[in-house]
């Protein structure tokens, strides 16, 4: 299972893919374990968009 690749519109079919990969690696984590790589991705992905001035600071 390799990480999504996502273009550089992050349009829905990014997000659908993040999703998908998502749910196939919390498959066999633990609730908690989910909640930290969720809030570790979105962290990330904040820092991602500020990064390409998608969103504003």
């Amino acid at each position: 299972m390799n990480r999504p690749t996502v273009s550089e519109r992050f349009d829905v079919e990014d997000i659908m893919k993040i999703r998908e990969y998502n749910s196939l690696r919390h498959v066999k984590m633990t609730p908690a374990e989910m909640v930290e790589d969720t809030k570790k991705g979105a962290a990330e992905l904040l820092a991602w968009l500020k990064e390409n001035k998608m969103m504003k600071v």
